[in-house]
């Protein structure tokens, strides 16, 4: 009750302040349609500086006068946090969700290079879908094929599920959950660039497969052409592709380190003991991995090795690959 006197206060001071006609059409929602965006705010914000961004994003019609209704309200600095607006809510609506802190949970981020079980776990934890039953739907991967996008057979959804950041509010259950990252996509990935993968004579598990190895292996965006180009070298000579992370991936484990004995793993990912590619992606790739992989450099390199930086040296021949590692070794002695 109190805080419809405070808005029915503000209201009276607007309309005595200019005309009421003008007020009442700045306070309405710009739109009918129920339009949730995400609005993140990393750090406090001043409420000038976040009306403009509002108003920017086609969610309000006036920033002064939001900004003005903060100011009011006794909240000139708006507190970091993830808030959702929608064009449908009127300015005293998206004022009252910016005083009272209002966050929101129906946001979750998917970062790249997850896998489904990372995905699930993150799902469980923000009750949006229990983690068994969302492992068990990637595993049957057909029961999804009215998305209109090739899907494994035989394997999971591994790969398919894109990065992002989705609405996904808490009850929203698993295969609607899957349903939304696929739906992504089918319309980031598989749509787009249907006529590059046929350009390179890829299939879609195949570009995906290729991706997911060059998203867990680069850290930096400017080197995956190039990690790409390494892959695609190994692959037309017949080389065992020696990737560590498909090793891990095989093991169902990860860690900073792949140890020698870790080498000889049996699996049908040990891209060490197997040649050609390995049976399927072992992560979700974000759209720069999947870009690599459709437009690698054009090199001759054959190797490469992480630096402690996260960038990496490649090297054309053996020889230079073991002195990039000696190098390399030395250097991280003497730091």
């Amino acid at each position: 009750m109190r805080r419809r006197y405070l808005w029915i206060g503000a209201i009276a001071t607007l309309l005595m302040a200019g005309s009421g006609v003008w007020v009442f059409l700045q306070i309405r929602p710009l739109s009918r349609i129920f339009q949730p965006q995400l609005v993140r705010l990393r750090e406090p914000t001043h409420a000038d500086t976040l009306a403009q961004r509002l108003y920017q994003r086609k969610l309000i019609r006036n920033p002064r006068l939001l900004a003005w209704l903060l100011h009011w309200r006794g909240k000139p600095h708006i507190t970091a946090g993830d808030y959702e607006f929608s064009p449908h809510q009127n300015l005293l609506e998206i004022a009252d969700i910016l005083v009272n802190e209002r966050f929101t949970r129906n946001w979750v981020t998917i970062p790249e290079g997850w896998t489904i079980a990372q995905i699930a776990n993150r799902l469980h934890a923000r009750g949006i879908a229990d983690r068994a039953e969302f492992l068990s739907l990637c595993r049957t991967p057909q029961q999804f094929r009215d998305i209109q996008m090739p899907l494994p057979e035989n394997l999971s959804l591994e790969g398919y599920l894109f990065p992002s950041t989705y609405r996904l509010p808490p009850g929203t259950g698993a295969a609607q959950a899957i349903r939304v990252m696929l739906h992504a996509t089918r319309q980031q990935v598989y749509l787009p660039h249907k006529k590059a993968m046929e350009t390179r004579g890829l299939t879609l598990h195949e570009l995906l497969t290729i991706a997911s190895m060059i998203e867990k292996e680069v850290m930096h965006d400017e080197e995956r052409p190039r990690v790409a180009s390494v892959i695609y070298n190994r692959l037309q000579r017949n080389m065992p592709l020696q990737i560590d992370a498909t090793v891990l991936y095989g093991m169902g484990q990860w860690k900073k380190r792949v140890l020698y004995r870790d080498l000889h793993h049996q699996s049908p990912y040990n891209t060490y003991l197997r040649r050609g590619l390995p049976p399927g992606p072992i992560a979700n790739p974000g759209i720069a991995s999947v870009r690599a992989a459709l437009a690698p450099e054009q090199t001759d390199y054959l190797f490469y090795v992480a630096q402690t930086d996260g960038y990496h040296r490649f090297s054309r021949t053996y020889a230079e690959h073991l002195q990039a590692i000696r190098a390399i070794r030395q250097r991280s002695r003497t730091e």
